[in-house]
C-alpha cells in the first residue's frame, strides 16, 4: 500500500521528466509568466490586507501594535516590489530562488501579525495563537503557488504553515495558563482548546488544499503533455494521411499497429526520364524541384482520400483504403482513379507555369491495381514504418512501369476497371505481360 502511494506521488512530481526538451522550454516560459502574474496579484492581496488592517485600527491600543501591523504590510509591499523587479530581469539566477524567499517572507509576516495580535488582545492566554481566525491568511501564499506549475512551491508553503502552526501549539502547551478541554462549546466560544482537534483539523484541511493545488497542477501538466503528444502525432500523420483519416487514426491510435490482411488499392507514380533530367540540375535545384512536385501531388492525393505510403526518389506510392478500407464497395478504387486524374491535371497546370519560365515539361506515368495486401507497422523497435506489402503492390508498380511501353500516362488493372463499373473512355490493352510476371493481364489506358 505504502509503495503504491509512494509511486503515485513520484509519478506526480516526476511528470516533468516526460516532457521533451522543447516543451520543457515552453513550460519554463509559462512558469515565468505565471510568476509575474502571481506577483502582480500580490498587490491586490496587499491592498486587501491594508483595508483589513484599517478596519481593525479601533482594536489596536498600543503604539507597538500600530508599528508591527503597518511595518508588516510595508515589508509585504517592499518584498512584492523586489520580487517583481527580479522577475523582470532577463538573466537573473535569483528568479527561481526568490520564489522561495518570497514565500518564506509572506509566511513569516503572517506569523508576526498573529503574534502581534496575541500580544495586543490575547490577554496572556496562549490558546489565542491556536484559535485566531488570522490562521486563514496562511492560505494566501499557498494559493499563489497555483499560478506556477511547480509542486515544490506548494510543499514549501505548506511546510512553512506547519512550522508556524505547530510552534503556536507548542507554545500554548508549554504555557501553564493554557486550558485543555474536551467541551466543544468552550472550545468554540471560550478560551479553551480541544488538543486533538487543534493538532489535526486545521493541518488536515491545509493538507487537502495543498494536495488539491498540486493535483490541479498535475492535471494541467498531464493535459498539456497529452495535447502536445496528440498534436505531434497529428503533425506526423498529416504527412502521410488525409485530414479525415488523421482524425480517425488519432481517435483509435492502435489501428496503425494492428497488422492485418485487407483489400487495398495501390497507386504508383513515376517521373518519365527523371535520371537524365536530374543530371541537368545541381543538388539545390533538384531539391527545390522534388519538393514542389511532391507538394502538388500530395495535395490532390489527400483531397481524394489517399494515404502517402512513401516517396522512392521521384516515385510516389499511394494507398487507398488504409488504414481503414471504405465501407462502400469499389470506392477506394474510384478515389484512386480520381486522384490519378487530378495528378495529371495538376501536372498540366504546373507544366504551363514551367513553360512560361522557359523550363522543360514534366511527364509522369501512373499505375493502379487493387487487391489483398498485408497492412500494418513493419520494422524494428528503433524504426517502425506503416506500409502495405504483397503481390498487389508489386503488380501496381509493374503496371506503372508499363505506361512507358504502352504510351499512356495512366494505366489501371482490369480489377480496378471492374470496380469502377466498367466505364467508357478507357482503351483496353489485352494480354500485357508485365515485367517479372509469367501470366498476362488486361490493362486499361486513359
Amino acid at each position: 500500500m505504502f509503495s503504491s502511494i509512494r509511486n503515485a506521488i513520484l509519478s506526480v512530481y516526476c511528470i516533468r521528466d516526460q516532457f521533451p526538451r522543447y516543451m520543457s522550454d515552453l513550460l519554463s516560459e509559462e512558469e515565468a509568466l505565471g510568476a509575474l502574474f502571481a506577483v502582480r496579484f500580490r498587490y491586490v492581496i496587499g491592498f486587501a490586507l491594508l483595508a483589513s488592517a484599517m478596519a481593525n485600527v479601533s482594536n489596536i491600543d498600543t503604539v507597538w501594535g500600530y508599528l508591527v501591523n503597518f511595518i508588516a504590510i510595508s515589508i509585504y509591499f517592499t518584498n512584492t516590489f523586489v520580487h517583481l523587479h527580479i522577475l523582470k530581469k532577463k538573466d537573473s539566477h535569483w528568479k527561481t530562488k526568490y520564489d522561495y524567499i518570497s514565500l518564506f517572507i509572506d509566511n513569516l509576516l503572517i506569523t508576526m501579525t498573529i503574534l502581534n495580535w496575541y500580544w495586543i488582545k490575547g490577554d496572556g492566554n496562549p490558546n489565542f495563537l491556536v484559535k485566531t481566525p488570522l490562521l486563514i491568511f496562511y492560505l494566501l501564499p499557498l494559493s499563489l503557488c497555483l499560478f506556477q506549475y511547480r509542486f515544490s512551491l506548494v510543499v514549501f508553503s505548506f511546510v512553512c504553515f506547519l512550522v508556524s502552526y505547530y510552534s503556536f501549539i507548542a507554545a500554548a502547551l508549554h504555557d501553564p495558563d493554557a486550558i485543555i478541554s474536551l467541551d466543544w462549546t468552550s472550545y468554540v466560544l471560550g478560551d479553551e482548546i480541544i488538543l486533538l482537534d487543534a493538532l489535526v483539523s486545521k493541518p488536515v484541511i491545509y493538507l487537502i488544499l495543498a494536495f488539491a493545488i498540486s493535483y490541479g497542477i498535475f492535471r494541467s501538466l498531464r493535459m498539456l503533455l497529452k495535447f502536445a503528444a496528440s498534436e505531434t502525432q497529428k503533425t506526423t500523420l498529416s504527412r502521410y494521411f488525409s485530414p479525415d483519416l488523421v482524425s480517425e487514426i488519432v481517435s483509435d491510435p492502435d489501428v496503425l499497429g494492428k497488422g492485418k490482411r485487407q483489400k487495398v488499392t495501390v497507386l504508383f507514380s513515376d517521373i518519365r526520364g527523371f535520371t537524365q533530367f536530374s543530371e541537368l540540375l545541381d543538388p539545390e535545384e533538384l531539391s527545390i524541384f522534388l519538393t514542389e512536385f511532391r507538394k502538388r501531388m500530395v495535395r490532390v492525393i489527400f483531397q481524394n482520400k489517399g494515404s502517402l505510403d512513401k516517396f522512392i526518389g521521384d516515385a510516389v506510392m499511394v494507398t487507398f483504403g488504409t488504414p481503414l478500407p471504405s465501407e462502400i464497395p469499389g470506392e477506394d478504387s474510384i478515389n484512386a482513379v480520381n486522384a490519378a486524374k487530378a495528378m495529371l491535371d495538376e501536372l498540366q497546370l504546373w507544366n504551363q507555369e514551367r513553360k512560361e519560365k522557359g523550363q522543360v515539361e514534366i511527364k509522369i506515368g501512373i499505375g493502379i491495381h487493387s487487391g489483398e495486401v498485408f497492412c500494418g507497422s513493419i520494422g524494428s523497435e528503433e524504426r517502425m514504418e506503416y506500409t502495405v506489402i504483397g503481390d498487389t503492390v508489386n503488380t501496381a508498380s509493374r503496371i506503372e512501369s508499363a505506361c512507358k511501353e504502352i504510351g499512356s500516362p495512366l494505366l489501371i488493372s482490369e480489377v480496378v476497371w471492374n470496380e469502377l463499373g466498367n466505364p467508357n473512355g478507357w482503351t483496353k490493352k489485352e494480354n500485357i505481360l508485365l515485367s517479372g510476371r509469367e501470366q498476362k493481364i488486361n490493362l486499361y489506358a486513359y
